[in-house]
Order: structure tokens, then sequence, then C-alpha cells
């Protein structure tokens, strides 16, 4: 039986020893951009992300993968290998549109490309998923077809320390900043149909962290919990705590986010996401 390659976008923030245990796991990178100085994602830390975007006064930007970088990472289609590609929420990012269009051309071969409709743990988790089951012998097409209801069952909150990132990025307007700011409001995003989304609006980031947990109680029995954060390890570690105490029998995960999302959301940022039992 051929081998299954499973592949991320770099905004999966996949840990070396993952990559190291499964040959069969492959990245393709976005690029995180500071003026005209370009790096792969996993080269440039979120730390180093704002840290060079505060010296040079420059506000980042990211792209999604050239052409070029999917078919590299596609060659063992070439070869008659199945590929499953799991990117990030096309409300985030173009990257699943490229990669869809760079698999076009490996005519007749077996690539099939997934919207995960979130990022980082997410998309982790779904990794996790189709390894085991392409270890276990099934065949691409009931992999991605299982990957599709995870990305239809997984839901993602996300709440920015500051709006000034998403204003500096074009994902908000400048008077919404300005008052936003003023008033202290503190959106909670959300990943819907794709697109995102204003999940709700609370006074305080405290109120708000409780906001975001109280969700965790209306989506019945869960899967799996990741609490994720770009530069805010501790209050990150202290919501980590809370949910395993919380829920002791359901999987809690912590892990930083990549910096290109680091790039869009700006630091403090965390983020929340789990998976309703199928």
């Amino acid at each position: 039986m051929s081998t299954i390659h499973i592949i991320l976008d770099s905004t999966a923030n996949a840990p070396d020893e993952m990559l190291a245990a499964h040959p069969n796991l492959h990245i393709v990178p976005l690029k995180v951009i500071i003026g005209d100085t370009d790096w792969n994602e996993p080269e440039l830390s979120n730390a180093e992300l704002f840290r060079i975007a505060k010296e040079k006064g420059i506000h980042p930007r990211t792209s999604q993968p050239a052409p070029g970088d999917f078919a590299r990472v596609f060659s063992p289609a070439a070869e008659g290998h199945p590929i499953i590609m799991i990117s990030v929420s096309g409300g985030l990012s173009g990257t699943v549109n490229g990669a869809r269009a760079a698999a076009k051309e490996f005519k007749g071969r077996e690539i099939y490309v997934i919207d995960s409709r979130t990022s980082s743990i997410g998309m982790i988790k779904m990794a996790e998923a189709a390894l085991k089951l392409a270890a276990a012998g099934n065949p691409a097409a009931a992999i991605a077809e299982q990957l599709q209801q995870m990305a239809d069952a997984t839901h993602t909150l996300i709440l920015p320390d500051s709006l000034d990132y998403l204003y500096k990025g074009g994902r908000i307007g400048g008077a919404a900043a300005l008052v936003g700011s003023i008033l202290q409001i503190k959106p909670i995003l959300t990943l819907r149909e794709g697109k995102v989304v204003v999940f709700d609006k609370v006074r305080t980031r405290t109120r708000a962290v409780a906001r975001m947990l109280e969700e965790l109680d209306k989506h019945g029995e869960l899967e799996y919990i990741g609490v994720a954060h770009g530069e805010a390890q501790a209050t990150a570690q202290e919501i980590y705590d809370t949910v395993c105490q919380r829920y002791p029998n359901i999987p809690v995960l912590l892990s930083g986010i990549g910096s290109a999302l680091g790039a869009h959301l700006g630091p403090g940022v965390l983020g929340l996401f789990f998976q309703k039992k199928q």
C-alpha cells in the first residue's frame, strides 16, 4: 500500500517532535514580511516579529505560499502517493485556494485539499487524526471525508489583546478601533462559515476570557480543548489550568501560535479551540 502524505501549512505551528516522528508529515510555509525583508514563517518567532516590527516602526504583513512552494511539497504525488493538504481557514488566508490551484497541476493524481476552518491547534488535531487513520490502512478519500467532518465540528474563539494590529491590517475600521480602545471593549472573534466575525464584545480582558470559557459548556461532549497564545504564556497557562480542572476527562492542549497569525492579531492574543464529539 502506498504512503499517504499529510501536509500542513505553517500556521499549524507543528512541533518539531511531531514532524520528526512522522516522515510523511510535511509543512508548506507562509511568508511573514516586515518592510523589504521576508521570512518563512517557521524561521521567525512571535517575539522576534514584534521586536523587529517595533524597532522598524513597520506593520508586518503575510503572504500565502507561492505556487512553487506547493509544487515542491506536492512532489510525492508525482510518484503516485496520495496527498492530503490541511489548510488554515479560508477566512484567514488565501492559502487553501492556492493549494487547490496547485493540486490541479498534478493532473490525475490523488490530492485532497481540506479547509480546516480553523488554525493552530485545530489543524494539529486534524493532522494527528489523519496520520492515525493512514497508519491503520484507511484510503485517502475516507480520511479526507473524516477530516471535513472534524472541520465542521471545530470551533475557534480568538481574543486579541489590542485592536491595533487588526486595524493596521485592515481587519477593522479606524472608528471601531478608537471607540473600542476608549471603552476598553474586547471583541471575541470566531470563524463562521469560513469568515472572521465578531462572536461577542465584552468590557475588560478578564470578562472576555470568562465569556470564552462559558462557551465550552454549550456544545455537549467535546473531543478536545486547545488553548493557544501569542506571547501571553502566563495568561494562557492560567486558562489551561482552569480548563484542566473543569474538564478532567477531556484532553487539553497548550500551544503558542505562529508568527503569521501573530502578524494579524498582535501580541497578547489568546485562542480557544474545541471540537464537538462526533
